[in-house]
């Protein structure tokens, strides 16, 4: 299978790393031609914390460019899938400059994001698309532009994005989807199709509503949160109107969500979240979709949740 990956971050490097060992074409785009050159020169390698053997790939078995040359070369030879791992960011800054010449185009493209509101965006971007989502439970840390830690194994689901109200649909007979499917099995991945892919988007929103921001304030890793009282009193309190939010838009969210948040902490340790990683790095952080949506969300239905607007201005006040 002949795969494009716009997004060169822990989990495209993740995924090309295995998606070429295990035979298919890879094209990367990055965002920097320094990433291009080093991968060019030096390759690609994935290893493991449980110490099992690293994947090295030189660089002459993958292809990677700059994501300004994407369009041009997609156009001439197009790949059976997009796969989209930028952050939220990029994709709402950059990419509708970029993917906006394949508005006429049936492509097939798969978003891994984390929040809400790009899956809206790309079907209006992309009206003819055959636009998927995908939530992923996989753990991945990026240790250099051309070096990737595989931190902990974990799922993939992915489902179709429909045009009428944004549920995924009769995925299952899906011959594209079920050969992409297979096509990461092979690689050593978890994945299935599910047709509540938009339920699983919202139940990972909660949990990172919940734990993304109070690690990247308190620069701490996952596991820490649940070391005092007062942190876990926080929790609450961010849990309690997130699922108020989700109570009066008609989301449905699980009864153990708030047991699961907990465990999510307990087993995720030692990571750092995705937000810390950005504070620490001094990028622009996805705060505006993960919290700023149930902001959004609570503003649309009337709903009070001071302490997501707070949460909200104090990351962004992280980077000035």
């Amino acid at each position: 299978m002949k795969i494009d990956i716009i997004g060169v971050g822990s989990l495209g490097l993740l995924l090309a790393g295995k998606l070429t060992q295990s035979g298919n074409e890879v094209r990367l785009w990055c965002r920097g031609i320094e990433q291009c050159r080093q991968l060019e020169d030096g390759g690609l390698n994935v290893s493991y914390e449980d110490n099992r053997d690293p994947i090295s790939i030189s660089g002459d078995r993958f292809a990677s460019a700059p994501i300004e040359e994407f369009t041009d070369t997609y156009l001439r030879e197009p790949s059976d899938w997009i796969i989209v791992t930028v952050k939220q960011n990029t994709l709402h800054n950059a990419l509708p400059e970029i993917l906006s010449p394949l508005k006429a185009e049936r492509v097939h493209i798969i978003c891994f994001q984390n929040g809400i509101g790009h899956m809206e965006m790309l079907r209006d971007l992309l009206p003819k698309a055959n636009l998927y989502a995908a939530v992923t439970t996989e753990a991945a840390k990026r240790k250099s532009l051309t070096e990737v830690i595989h931190a902990g194994a974990g799922e993939v689901w992915i489902g179709k994005w429909s045009v009428e109200n944004g549920q995924a649909h009769i995925i299952h007979t899906d011959l594209q989807a079920n050969y992409l499917i297979e096509v990461l099995t092979m690689a050593g991945f978890s994945a299935f199709l599910s047709n509540e892919v938009d339920t699983m988007i919202y139940r990972k929103l909660l949990i990172n509503a919940v734990i993304n921001p109070l690690t990247a304030i308190w620069r701490i890793p996952n596991g820490e949160l649940l070391a005092s009282e007062g942190r876990l009193q926080l929790m609450r309190e961010l849990f309690r109107e997130a699922t108020m939010v989700y109570d009066a838009c008609g989301v449905t969210y699980d009864e153990d969500a708030w047991d699961n948040i907990l465990e999510v902490c307990r087993i995720t340790a030692g990571n750092i979240s995705s937000m810390l990683a950005d504070v620490l790095a001094s990028r622009t952080t996805e705060i505006r979709w993960i919290n700023g949506s149930l902001v959004e969300m609570a503003e649309r239905t009337g709903t009070s949740v001071p302490l997501h607007r707070w949460i909200c201005q104090l990351v962004e006040g992280i980077k000035v």
